[in-house]
């Protein structure tokens, strides 16, 4: 079966695995790169290694290029692009990859929310794409444990290490004509849409550390650390263990 990969992040893992097992993945798009968006551009140079023709796109020019490639599967993999319903009728089967595990989370920017909420398990959903983002019956679901010290860098590579065979997986079972799907509950369900800035990580400092601890690892301690004001001045918070195991790498 033909593929078609969407992409948008920096989701060449799963790119490169269903590659390297034979996948017939007959083109790559992606928006137009910009400066702004540098991290999908490892997902073009993967395409490119392997011979793979790679399309920039506009939301407007996805349908077109589609039609032209007439692919059995498209393959939404960190796409920022909605995918309508007249894009998704250009193929036998229209599946998306999501790093939460749905109904929980949906939307393009999730993730801290699982942090600041103290969940303590998430992972990756691989789901039938439908006209209403995120909702489309579940084909695949895996799990992984949230330790109180996961940080959103960590939690990004937790779901970048399972995501390929996920993604693997599921193609193999549309190949095999053997689907079975579980529909999302949507009693719970919940959706976070909101691009956190900056802003965003502001907490205030008359409650405990206890109470903020989530909130501070939620935070990137690079782009955007935790802060708070003192005496009209700006002071950004750090948290870190002096005896954090190796293997815990980009966690706390």
């Amino acid at each position: 079966m033909k593929i078609a990969f969407l992409s948008g992040g920096a989701r060449e893992q799963a790119l490169r695995y269903i590659l390297e097992r034979g996948e017939n993945v007959c083109a790559v798009l992606t928006p137009l790169l910009k400066e702004s968006n540098r991290r999908f551009e490892k997902v073009i140079l993967s395409a490119i290694e392997y011979g793979v023709p790679v399309f920039p796109v506009t939301r407007e020019s996805v349908k077109e290029v589609l039609s032209e490639i007439k692919p059995d599967i498209i393959v939404s993999c960190g796409f920022p692009y909605i995918v309508d319903q007249s894009v998704i009728s250009l193929a036998r089967y229209a599946i998306n990859v999501h790093p939460t595990l749905l109904p929980k989370y949906r939307g393009y920017r999730s993730g801290p929310y699982i942090l600041i909420n103290g969940e303590q398990e998430s992972g990756v959903t691989v789901h039938f794409i439908t006209p209403e983002m995120d909702r489309g019956d579940i084909l695949i679901q895996r799990k992984f444990p949230v330790s109180p010290f996961d940080t959103t860098a960590s939690m990004y590579r937790k779901s970048q290490e399972i995501e390929p065979t996920c993604l693997y997986e599921a193609l193999s079972l549309l190949k095999s004509g053997e689907v079975t799907t579980q529909p999302q509950n949507e009693e719970e369900a919940s959706e976070y849409l909101h691009l956190r800035t900056p802003v965003d990580s502001q907490i205030d400092p008359q409650r405990s550390l206890t109470e903020l601890f989530n909130e501070i690892r939620a935070c990137d301690p690079e782009s955007y650390p935790a802060y708070f004001y003192h005496e009209n001045e700006k002071v950004c918070i750090k948290i870190w263990r002096p005896e954090k195991s190796a293997i815990d790498q980009d966690m706390i």
